[in-house]
Parts: C-alpha cells; sequence; structure tokens
C-alpha cells in the first residue's frame, strides 16, 4: 500500500470510530482543540505579546494533540482483538 492510501485508511477508521464512539463529545473535544490552536492569535489582537509566545503555543498544543490522538484508534483496535479473540474461543467450543 501507498502511504496516501494508508492515510486514507486510517483517516477513515477514525472518522468511522468518532462518529460510532463519541459523536458530539468528539465535535466538542475537536472544537476546544482548534480554539486552542488558534487562542494566540485572537489574544494577540487583544494584548501585546511577543512573536515567540504565540509560536511556542501553537507547537506546544500542536505536539500535544499529536501525542494525544491515536489513542482512540488504539483503543478502537484493542477492543476488535479482543472481540475477535472471543469470537475464535466461541467458534472453537463449538467444535
Amino acid at each position: 500500500m501507498t502511504l496516501l492510501s494508508d492515510l486514507r485508511d486510517y483517516l477513515r477508521e477514525y472518522r468511522r470510530h468518532v462518529s460510532q464512539s463519541f459523536g458530539r463529545k468528539a465535535l466538542i473535544a475537536s472544537a476546544i482543540w482548534l480554539a486552542g490552536m488558534f487562542a494566540p492569535l485572537g489574544l494577540k489582537t487583544l494584548v501585546a505579546m511577543p512573536e515567540w509566545t504565540a509560536v511556542a503555543w501553537m507547537i506546544s498544543w500542536a505536539a500535544l494533540g499529536y501525542l494525544f490522538a491515536p489513542y482512540g484508534i488504539w483503543k478502537a483496535q484493542r477492543k476488535k482483538i479482543e472481540e475477535l479473540q472471543n469470537h475464535m474461543k466461541s467458534m472453537r467450543i463449538l467444535k
């Protein structure tokens, strides 16, 4: 598989996971993340602040999102593996 098809599959699985597991909570969380990402830009319009603080904030906020985003996918994948293992165990019992 190519990198683009892997990315497309990842995003498709992520969207499916979010819509099944979280729904409204995911929308709220993503809105909070976006607000936090661009908070320095809004704050800069109200208060004079050095450029480096806004850049440092945005990089830190993005890194935090990058660290925690895969957790939901990992959790869903782990649940799917457990379901398959339980299904296989039940099939062995039936035989």
